[in-house]
């Protein structure tokens, strides 16, 4: 067997043991990140001042 294939098998668990680490690390430090309490507002059509808009050639 190669070196470079064991090596390369130890980097693939590694990155796959760092990603899942991440990832319930993230889901664990703050649940409520993940609700949205409010929409944005949007910008109503009719609250532009079509005066600032650029004329057309």
């Amino acid at each position: 067997m190669d070196w470079s294939s064991v090596i390369d098998a130890g980097l693939v668990v590694t990155g796959a043991i760092a990603v899942l680490a991440m990832g319930l690390s993230t889901l664990s430090v703050e649940p409520d990140a993940l609700s949205v309490s409010e929409p944005p507002a949007r910008i109503q059509s009719h609250q532009m001042d079509p005066e600032s808009l650029p004329k057309a050639a």
